[in-house]
């Protein structure tokens, strides 16, 4: 009985010490594991072979990737992620998100691949654009972003669809991407953007507002001087609202 008994418990050591190293090597691939279980660690870990990459990864992460090799200035491999994105789902908000990454990385806001090579989802695309939130937009880079493609997207409906509300709404974003130009020290354009603004929507005063801000920060300080005597005690927005509230307003947000 005792030899039995020995055997037993010898038997049963042996099984606790096997446990206790499958236990243990379980503890280190775990840790392991977690060292590595970042988006960027992996990443990092992998980012020399793409395929390997994204391998069953979902456009959430692979858009991550994306940014990454933007920080990285590897423009190539983040690019051939661009495709990649767009073929794993057909959802708007995707072309939205790399656009917004793009243009952060690059100043490309990636337009004519992402609304307006496919012709028959422009209308979508641009029905995307006016009804989404600008509000969880978190730069003025971004907002600068979101109006480049829209104007791109409003033109290229308008033909189809010369509509006067359309062409309202073009003065209107034609005017914004101006401001967020202005305030992104993105001068080269604006003026254009603004007189674009005035041809679509000609009863707006905004562009005509931002036109002497524009001239004065190119420099044109005679042109801007001129403007800005002209409209300073002409009705702006409201009876008790002048050119000179407006302008000393844009004064106080730059």
């Amino acid at each position: 009985m005792k030899l039995t008994t020995i055997l037993f418990f010898v038997i049963l050591l042996s099984i606790s010490k096997s446990q206790a190293k499958v236990k243990l090597q379980a503890n280190y691939e775990n840790s392991h594991s977690e060292r590595l279980d970042t988006i960027h660690d992996w990443f990092n870990l992998k980012k020399k072979n793409t395929a390997n990459l994204i391998k069953g990864k979902n456009p959430d992460i692979v858009l991550n990737f994306y940014e990454y090799y933007l920080k990285e200035k590897d423009r190539s491999r983040a690019d051939s992620l661009v495709s990649n994105i767009l073929k794993s789902t057909n959802e708007v908000s995707y072309r939205y998100k790399i656009s917004l990454v793009s243009y952060k990385y690059t100043y490309d806001t990636k337009t004519h691949l992402l609304f307006l090579l496919d012709t028959n989802r422009v209308k979508q695309y641009r029905t995307y654009f006016l009804k989404s939130s600008i509000s969880s937009l978190k730069s003025n880079g971004d907002f600068r972003a979101h109006y480049l493609d829209l104007v791109a997207l409003d033109s290229a409906f308008y033909k189809s669809t010369p509509d006067s509300l359309v062409k309202i709404q073009m003065g209107h974003h034609y005017n914004s991407l101006a401001w967020y130009s202005i305030l992104t020290q993105k001068l080269n354009d604006v003026e254009y953007y603004l007189k674009q603004s005035i041809k679509y929507d000609p009863t707006s005063k905004y562009p005509y507002s931002n036109m002497p801000l524009f001239l004065l920060l190119k420099g044109r300080y005679e042109e801007a001087k001129v403007l800005y005597t002209k409209l300073r005690d002409e009705p702006f927005d409201g009876p008790d609202s002048t050119f000179k509230t407006e302008f000393l307003e844009d004064f106080r947000l730059l």
